[in-house]
């Protein structure tokens, strides 16, 4: 398979990826258990907490979590999209309204929303500006769109570490997300959330690399280690702001 074939926007591999929750939830468990410093999660949660939204739309919803801990931590009314079938079968099971839907053609009237989030979905998208100004137009003026991504260099400590460094560049980044997003919101902020995972032990390594969307051919040369091996971790929370 070529390198195409593995790129995060690649339709089929997007498809294959969130058929099932199996992976993508034992990668965010252990992620979860072994971050320390700034959680980018949090950061995503306060961005959305700042403008206690009354009506949300959450864009790729995976399983539901955020979108249960909006509606019951802040008391949103929460809908929720997904391109995966069971994505949204799992998120209707936490008592989401939730749809199939295509972020570049999403099926709501314009202004339905007071906020969109969106977390680390968008470089999954083959079609960013159309999407980004879907969720512009769904939000009403002066509403807000959070969504996070990550760093092209997020965890290169890990593949480093295994003998298998990687250049990547992301279509929705840290470095490249703000221009995006420029083009359809008066005011974009970036939040810089930077921590460290710490591997105790070979088996913990051994799985996370296991569920990675790309990567998870190097479980098999996961080497034996008795001092942890801490990874850098870089996401960012962009803030935007439509036009009041």
């Amino acid at each position: 398979m070529s390198d195409e074939d593995f790129r995060l926007d690649n339709p089929m591999l997007v498809r294959w990826e969130f058929a099932s929750e199996e992976r993508l939830e034992k990668r965010n468990q252990i992620y979860r258990q072994l971050i320390e410093g700034d959680s980018a999660e949090e950061f995503l949660f306060k961005s959305i907490e700042e403008v206690r939204p009354s009506r949300a739309l959450e864009v790729g919803c995976g399983a539901g979590t955020m979108a249960q801990r909006v509606r019951d931590e802040l008391g949103t009314e929460v809908v929720a999209v997904d391109s995966s079938e069971r994505m949204v079968e799992l998120t209707r099971q936490r008592g989401i309204e939730a749809y199939v839907a295509d972020v570049a053609e999403l099926p709501f009237g314009e202004a339905e929303f007071d906020c969109v989030f969106a977390g680390w979905v968008l470089y999954h998208v083959l079609d960013r500006d159309r999407a980004i100004s879907e969720c512009a137009r769904v939000l009403e003026p002066g509403g807000r769109l959070a969504t996070a991504t990550l760093a092209d260099e997020n965890m290169s400590d890990l593949w480093d570490f295994l003998g298998s460094p990687r250049e990547r560049s992301l279509s929705f980044s840290s470095s490249n997300g703000a221009e995006q997003l420029e083009r359809h919101f008066a005011r974009v902020e970036a939040r810089e959330a930077e921590g460290v995972v710490v591997f105790p032990t070979p088996e913990e390594m051994r799985q996370f690399v296991a569920a990675n969307m790309t990567r998870a051919h190097l479980a098999a040369v996961v080497p034996a280690f008795e001092e942890p091996v801490k990874v850098r971790t870089h996401h960012t929370i962009f803030v935007a702001e439509k036009a009041a």
